[in-house]
């Protein structure tokens, strides 16, 4: 992968929050996020010019995914039209980081939005960002629900009282293992690569020296299943990256999030694998058959 989230290290320039804790306006926003797309295009250039063997090389920004209230044609399209959509001035969307990379241009719509703002696009730069790659890989965490208003407005649906919801506090929704790779690869025509999905937990080391996270594992398989739908309809899903081997240090949050299918003792180093490594073997060992049973 040339480069992994890049809202998040682009907004790291503009919330004060992660790194470098920068507060810039959108104009000096804009031109580092245009920066960030012409290395990406450069990264993808060198890789092949100096590769000794064949490369396969992919892009990984974050996804935002809309989920449709229910499986009706209305709210399919809608929640679709949201997903590529850019309605405001943020950094938190798919088609601004996503289409320049694989379709060779902005959208027209952050073109509109940002107009007064715009970085300075030189001729060739699209090109440089518009690299042929081999695969889009995405990372999906959690998901919105949209529905389709009588007018055929987009209208967002709220979570109910109660929705379960990660440590992070993302709420936990697995059809967004299905409907971001369908919609993604709709649009971007590339085989798909989940290259995060997982959940942050409150883990501990048990009085029997064990970990013991059933929401991860629960979480996890949910969320699987989903991934084998997409699948099964013909979605081109060529792997999943679970996020992450083991406990690291997240963004802003520091050590609070534990993501880890393996415990890290902070203060020891000592390392614990969870019930959920021990789960997850034998999804790997089974190629998922494992799935459809209970744990």
């Amino acid at each position: 992968m040339s480069l992994n989230e890049p809202q998040c290290f682009v907004a790291g320039h503009q919330n004060g929050i992660h790194a470098p804790g920068d507060r810039l306006g959108w104009r000096e926003i804009l031109r580092i996020g245009h920066h960030v797309l012409l290395a990406h295009g450069q990264a993808v250039q060198v890789l092949r010019a100096y590769s000794r063997g064949k490369c396969f090389i992919g892009f990984a920004p974050v996804g935002l995914v809309k989920i449709p209230a229910s499986e009706t044609p209305k709210d399919i399209a809608a929640a679709e039209k949201a997903m590529f959509s850019m309605t405001e001035r943020s950094i938190w969307n798919n088609t601004w980081w996503m289409d320049p990379v694989f379709l060779g241009r902005y959208p027209e719509e952050g073109l509109k939005i940002f107009q007064d703002c715009l970085p300075e696009i030189k001729s060739g730069d699209m090109a440089t960002i518009n690299q042929p790659l081999d695969f889009f890989g995405v990372n999906i965490y959690t998901g919105q629900k949209l529905s389709a208003g009588p007018a055929g407005e987009v209208k967002e649906v709220a979570n109910p009282v109660g929705q379960p919801i990660t440590l992070f506090t993302w709420p936990v929704t697995p059809e967004a293992l299905y409907w971001g790779p369908k919609f993604f690869q709709m649009r971007y025509r590339l085989p798909l690569y989940i290259t995060e999905n997982g959940m942050s937990n409150v883990d501990w080391v048990a009085l029997d020296g064990k970990v013991h996270d059933p929401q991860r594992i629960d979480f996890t398989r949910r969320y699987l299943l989903q991934l084998e739908r997409a699948i099964s309809e013909g979605i081109d899903v060529r792997g999943y990256f679970h996020w992450s081997l083991m406990d690291n240090f997240e963004w802003a949050e520091g050590y609070k999030q534990r993501f880890g299918l393996i415990y890290v003792d902070y203060q020891t180093q000592t390392r614990i694998l969870k019930d959920s490594a021990y789960w997850y073997k034998e999804v790997i060992a089974t190629n998922g058959q494992c799935l459809k049973k209970n744990p």
